[in-house]
């Protein structure tokens, strides 16, 4: 059996372990009452999010599964958004929630990268990692976790450009460190989006 076949089987087991084969999946509507984009704006408003989960599953499932796909177009709600999935991430002890947050701040992540060219994508990795394995410290299912929605996201069409997978191959090193990863871009897709942003970069030093 080669490695990478030894890896994907590793990685299915725990997925089953986990209980989280399949997306987060959230049927809870969320509260009426819970604006979540207006209260992560502050560091009182997430602790108070976080105050109301405790005891309250639905209630944290709900969070979670916005603070997942929640399409934040500002760089400030963008950052406040990683924040509280951050806060939530260190206090949530279900396990499905800890794979869909981690997958939101990865797809978060690369969008982010898309989005603004001046972000050195090793850097980002490795700033992001840092912020994970805080949160999850202390808590080993937790750390493993971490690597799921990380090869999910190389498989599934996530990476989009050269940058983007240079940023989902450093994060791999870091979280495995036992391999050695490459993540790599469609040809076609990898080759348009840089050459739209060579242009971008090319019009903005004319300006």
């Amino acid at each position: 059996m080669t490695s990478s076949c030894q890896v994907l089987q590793y990685f299915l087991k725990l997925a089953l372990t986990l209980g989280a084969i399949s997306p987060l999946l959230v049927t809870a509507e969320i509260p009426r009452q819970a604006d979540f984009a207006d209260t992560i704006r502050t560091p009182a408003g997430i602790q108070e999010l976080l105050e109301r989960c405790d005891g309250h599953p639905v209630f944290e499932t709900a969070l979670a599964n916005w603070l997942e796909t929640a399409e934040p177009v500002s760089p400030a709600d963008r950052q406040a958004v990683r924040k509280a999935s951050l806060r939530l991430l260190e206090d949530t002890s279900d396990p499905q929630l800890v794979l869909g947050l981690t997958d939101g701040l990865l797809r978060h992540a690369l969008q982010d990268i898309r989005m603004d060219v001046a972000i050195v994508p090793g850097d980002f990795a490795r700033a992001l990692y840092s912020d994970i394995a805080r949160a999850v410290r202390a808590h080993r299912s937790k750390a493993m976790a971490v690597l799921v929605p990380a090869y999910g996201l190389r498989e599934d069409g996530a990476v989009r450009n050269e940058r983007q997978a240079r940023f989902l191959e450093d994060f791999l090193n870091l979280a495995d460190a036992r391999l050695a990863h490459r993540a790599q871009p469609p040809r076609r897709l990898g080759h348009a989006d840089n050459t739209r942003e060579q242009s971008d970069r090319g019009a903005g030093a004319k300006r």
